[in-house]
């Protein structure tokens, strides 16, 4: 047999499908050693994109598959070539190492081979992200503007006479970014104003409005009418549950940070933001003071980028009182407590009884006389009865089930404090019971009885001994 024959066809674009590995596990298509491929072949490769299917799944029943099983993972990969360099399909197999039936360059175009990628022509198959394709072109604004196409209502009257002058519709992500660019849409309900498939398509085209907002107003708005609420007490008094009950009875979509080094991190804009526990090493004095500044918008550091501070209402939550929190904030500096205490114009002393709410008084530059209230934002979350075994037993049953078979008591504690009754209760033993001193020789022996009368009768005869004088000497 002679030499297999090349396939000489010339061609100005084609794409390139090929499973990954075998069902061996042998490698059919190496992506690494494929871009290392286009970056030689630059002088004849225009574009390229790629993508790897790998939710891909079989639409009828075969021999070895049946509908709906996945198909193995394979690559989509697409070259354009320069106009003045068209390229044989028998050359292209041989850069990649694989078979010419594995080059597809009938029945698409270059836009539809590209849509394909994703699927996006295709709705009825898995749709894939546009961020999973690698392309050395703009292939969000190729999407885009199909959709914008598709989202067209046509430019003919009813009767089939072309419109002049109509213009195309916006389209969706159009009509998204300048609602983002108004404010009407925030980075917080996002998830809620757009559809999901749209923010994973155009999740940076997305995120480019947002931080075009936030640019936008930190050069435009530099005021701002913001309140501050400092509250301070012991763990679990409900500082946090009060301070979303604040934020809610304001109708105010809230934030809640953590107290460690960067509070902002996940801040969306949202109009309260509440900073829960917050310890005095978070912020340095600047940071602080500008970030709690009532009238003037700032940005507060965060871990990438320094974020836009503009809210309505800012809360503090700490174990710390304000003077507590004073002394280690501000130990170092020739700051007064009233720059803090000012800016946190209500203060909110709370335990799990009672609430104590005072405000700054301008006149006299200190906090008015607190006004007590009844605590109980934590009602609700407090249960009517306490936890008996039967409860645990229950909850072992749902969570922990292999216990059950070696149960031996429903109630260790309640088992021993009855053991320990009874045992008090209980009669003791005649060895155990209390005896009589006669009986205490009794059980001392023969011996020890005999040796105490011995005593006594020598403690007698010295009581009836006569009595030492000289005449008795004399006689």
């Amino acid at each position: 047999m002679g030499e297999k024959r090349i396939n000489l066809k010339s061609v100005r674009w084609v794409e390139i499908v090929s499973r990954l590995t075998s069902d061996t596990g042998e490698t059919l298509f190496d992506v690494d050693t494929a871009m290392d491929v286009i970056q030689s072949k630059e002088k004849a490769i225009m574009e390229y994109a790629y993508i790897i299917h790998d939710k891909d799944t079989y639409e009828q029943d075969t021999e070895s598959h049946k509908k709906g099983d996945l198909k193995p993972p394979h690559i989509h990969l697409l070259l354009k070539f320069k106009n003045n360099q068209p390229q044989k399909v028998g050359y292209i197999a041989q850069w990649f190492g694989i078979p010419d039936n594995f080059i597809n360059f009938k029945g698409k175009n270059w836009e539809s081979a590209c849509l394909y990628l994703v699927h996006i022509n295709t709705p009825d198959k898995c749709q894939y992200a546009i961020s999973d394709v690698t392309a050395n072109f703009d292939y969000q604004e190729l999407i885009e503007e199909y959709i914008a196409e598709q989202e067209y209502d046509g430019n003919e009257d009813d009767d089939g006479i072309p419109k002049k002058g109509r213009k195309k519709k916006k389209s969706e992500t159009d009509i998204i970014i300048e609602k983002i660019l108004s404010g009407e849409i925030r980075e917080y309900n996002k998830t809620l104003e757009i559809k999901h498939m749209l923010l994973v398509n155009y999740s940076k085209k997305i995120e480019l409005a947002f931080k075009v907002r936030s640019e936008y107003l930190q050069a435009t708005q530099k005021d701002r009418h913001m309140e501050c609420i400092y509250i301070t007490g012991k763990s679990g008094c409900g500082k946090t549950t009060l301070a979303r009950k604040i934020a809610d009875s304001r109708k105010l979509a809230y934030f809640i940070s953590s107290g460690s080094n960067d509070i902002m991190d996940g801040y969306g804009q949202e109009p309260c933001l509440i900073v829960d526990d917050i310890r005095p090493s978070v912020l340095g004095l600047s940071d602080l003071l500008k970030m709690l500044d009532p009238h003037t918008a700032c940005s507060v550091k965060s871990r990438y980028k320094n974020k836009y501070l503009n809210c309505e209402l800012v809360i503090l939550t700490t174990v710390l009182s304000i003077d507590t929190f004073y002394q280690n904030v501000f130990a170092e500096h020739d700051e007064p407590i009233t720059q803090l205490k000012r800016r946190c114009s209500t203060y909110i002393e709370m335990d799990r009884q009672e609430i104590l709410v005072s405000i700054w008084d301008k006149k006299t530059m200190h906090y008015s006389n607190p006004i007590v209230f009844k605590n109980t934002v934590l009602t609700e979350y407090i249960p009517k009865r306490k936890v008996y075994p039967e409860d645990v037993c229950s909850h072992v049953a749902d969570t922990l089930p292999f216990l059950l078979p070696d149960l031996i008591s429903l109630d260790k504690a309640e088992e021993q404090k009855s053991s320990e009754e009874s045992e008090k209760e209980k009669p003791l033993k005649p060895s155990e019971s209390t005896i009589s001193e006669l009986d205490f020789r009794a059980v001392l022996g023969d011996n020890t009885c005999q040796n105490e009368n011995n005593k006594k009768t020598a403690g007698k005869e010295e009581n009836h001994s006569p009595t030492y004088t000289p005449e008795s000497k004399q006689k």
